[in-house]
């Protein structure tokens, strides 16, 4: 009797497992594992309080929000499935290298060409990923963004980096 329930817990555990790799909850897993295991390295540092927060308080509520997101996404994928047939679609190699190539773009010209020029390529070159790429609605969304990043990084943060490039 012992050894009956042992092997139908065994194949029920199987089954669940079976259904998560189907469901693709195998990446809800990775996120669970990489948010909890971020929150327990992040521990090393002060966590703070609310109103002065320590170095490890950013790091930690983000790998529990990750880890959260992740049981969240899994229990999903495990209560609704049937939703497609469980297989991943293909990498679409030239938008990801666009957007790549955009941040990349970002981090090497930031010192040399300031915040807004910098934050005008990246968004520049990550809309071309698009194939419905607008030059009216990049230039807006451009302008923008450059205006509320310099608001926000340079004088709300006063962050130490120039906003516009030394030959101008």
């Amino acid at each position: 009797k012992f050894f009956n329930r042992s092997v139908n817990l065994i194949h029920r555990i199987f089954c669940i497992l079976k259904h998560c790799v189907k469901s693709n909850c195998g990446f809800c897993i990775f996120f669970i594992a990489f948010g909890a295991g971020a929150a327990a390295v992040a521990q090393e540092n002060a966590l703070g309080t609310l109103s002065r927060m320590g170095p490890g308080f950013f790091p930690t509520a983000l790998g529990v929000i990750l880890a959260l997101l992740g049981c969240c996404l899994s229990l999903r994928a495990l209560l609704f499935s049937g939703y497609g047939d469980g297989s991943l679609e293909g990498v679409n190699w030239g938008v990801l290298g666009f957007i790549l190539g955009s941040v990349a773009v970002f981090a090497v010209s930031l010192l040399e060409l300031g915040v807004l020029l910098s934050i005008a390529l990246m968004i520049v070159i990550s809309s071309l990923a698009s194939g419905r790429f607008r030059a009216r609605e990049v230039a807006v969304l451009t302008v923008f963004m450059c205006l509320l990043c310099w608001v926000i990084f340079i004088f709300g943060v006063g962050l130490q980096v120039p906003v516009l490039p030394a030959f101008l």
